[in-house]
């Protein structure tokens, strides 16, 4: 068997074998193998050319270590060279790589409502604050003078506001609405009532205060204008007694996606201050009623005999009775709202009390000995207990046992502790005795049975009994004026037959 001669080859010297492993691979590359002639015999199934084999291996290793290098410079370059260069070279690879429809898809960030901005916070600002930013502070002015000064202010600083309010209310809420045709003509109606009547009324005043101003910054006398402002009021009777309808529709229509989100995006913004639409609108009403102790305050601090006195006490006067006309009016409005929302159990039932009543004096949430909630409706005539249902996506009132009338009411108030209230458990355990409890039943207690019913607090239970019992005092005393008529007509009768009898006497 002849041996293969096989010239030794000399590597290059390898010093760092880190640094150098690339070159190494590299220069085993280059190298050429000596031809070698092949014997013509049978080659052994078993053999294996340990030479073909280490080349081939080599071959790869070299391919593979060249790709992974390549890659490494690449995406990792050296030290020294330009990260500007780098960076717009990883740039220009991130966008050549093509994404599918999906992957694109997927990548896009979902919408996400902004920040809700920060409220505009209304500064306020006494008289006092004004004439010391002014620097024109009077001295000689007594402690009761700043006083009615104050008043005098607070008066005029809240027309200013409240004219700003439904200004803004009705350009950006209802014309806006109007604009975008989220609302009818009619719908917007309903819900804004008379607001652009409003608006001159509450300027008007906040012009005569200004006006009525001395060059000093005090003001000696408002009676007198208030008595001729006051008048003006009366625009606040449809307002108020149109409410009743304007909450619910506007309940009802914020059920629309696009009048919801612009709602809430009006509330979100600063110009509401955090506010929304019904609470703005009633901020008027609120106002309304707050003029009489508005002007009292001023009078408190007028000298009695001072003649603004004599005007302020009539402008009290006047106030009073525009607001008790617009109490009226509301109660009368609810009364029709509420009527047509309480329903019966079966529908042949009917009640005479509460079709002729004609007034709400009160409503609201009690709750009974079962600690269910109840919604409990006083009227001028009749008291209705009621279990808020839900009829077609609209809130109703469903009567809860018998309908009381007032004439046939009987209220007990209900010592703290005298009842235990909740379920059979806690009435027979050792649980704590509930607070501000109060019965209503029936005289004849055969018509019907009574309800014991829990209040929030004491100053709503307080309220309940005053509601009631004023209702109960107004009842009787027609009972009692009913009586004295009937009484009168009937002696009257007599005293005429009387006089009859005795003249035909006379006469035979």
């Amino acid at each position: 068997m002849a041996r293969l001669n096989l010239t030794p080859i000399m590597l290059p010297e390898i010093k760092d074998e880190k640094s150098c492993r690339r070159h190494s691979v590299i220069g085993l590359a280059n190298f050429e193998l000596p031809s070698l002639r092949k014997r013509k015999r049978k080659l052994d199934e078993d053999s294996l050319s340990i030479q073909s084999f280490d080349v081939e291996h080599k071959k790869k290793s070299r391919r593979s270590l060249l790709r992974v290098s390549s890659l490494a410079n690449l995406l990792s370059p050296s030290k020294g060279s330009n990260k500007t260069g780098s960076d717009g070279f990883q740039r220009s690879i991130s966008f050549k790589v093509p994404s599918s429809p999906a992957s694109s898809k997927q990548s896009l960030t979902p919408y996400k409502a902004p920040s809700p901005s920060p409220a505009k916070k209304r500064l306020s600002r006494t008289w006092s604050d004004m004439m010391t930013t002014s620097g024109n502070m009077p001295k000689e002015l007594s402690h009761r003078d700043i006083k009615k000064q104050e008043a005098i202010y607070e008066l005029y600083q809240g027309e200013k506001d409240l004219a700003e309010d439904l200004i803004n209310v009705k350009k950006t809420y209802r014309d806006s609405m109007k604009k975008l045709q989220l609302l009818s003509e009619g719908e917007l109606q309903q819900i804004f009532g008379p607001i652009d009547s409003l608006i001159p009324v509450h300027e008007d005043l906040a012009m005569k205060l200004q006006m009525n101003r001395c060059p000093d910054g005090t003001t000696d006398r408002v009676g007198e204008i208030l008595v001729d402002w006051v008048p003006s009021l009366k625009e606040y009777v449809t307002f108020c007694s149109n409410q009743v309808f304007g909450k619910a529709l506007l309940d009802e229509k914020r059920t629309n996606p696009a009048v919801d989100d612009f709602l809430q995006r009006c509330q979100n913004s600063p110009f509401s201050r955090k506010l929304d639409l019904w609470t703005l609108l009633d901020g008027a009403r609120s106002k309304f009623i707050k003029y009489p102790l508005l002007i009292k305050s001023i009078r408190k601090y007028t000298q009695s005999e001072d003649e603004d006195t004599h005007y302020l006490n009539e402008a009290i006067k006047l106030s009073e009775r525009v607001i008790a006309e617009a109490d009226q009016m509301a109660g009368e409005a609810k009364c029709r709202y509420f009527r047509c929302r309480i329903s019966f159990l079966y529908d042949d039932e009917k009640c005479e009390a509460l079709e002729q009543s004609s007034m709400l004096v009160c409503n609201g949430i009690l709750k009974n000995n079962k600690n269910s909630k109840l919604h409990i409706f006083l009227f001028d005539k009749v008291l209705v207990v009621t279990r808020t249902v839900n009829q077609g996506g609209h809130q109703c009132f469903q009567v809860y046992r018998q309908p009381i009338p007032i004439e046939e009411l009987i209220l007990t108030d209900l010592k703290d502790g005298e009842v235990k209230m909740g379920s059979f458990r806690k009435t027979f355990g050792s649980g704590q005795t509930t607070k501000n409890v109060f019965r209503l039943s029936f005289q004849d207690s055969n018509k019907g049975q009574s309800h014991t019913l829990t209040a929030t607090d004491e100053h709503d239970k307080r309220q309940w009994l005053q509601s009631i019992q004023k209702t109960l005092n107004g009842v009787r005393r027609e009972e009692g004026d009913a009586q004295d008529s009937t009484t009168s007509k009937t002696s009257k009768t007599s005293t005429t037959s009387t006089t009859s009898a005795t003249t035909t006497t006379t006469t035979e």
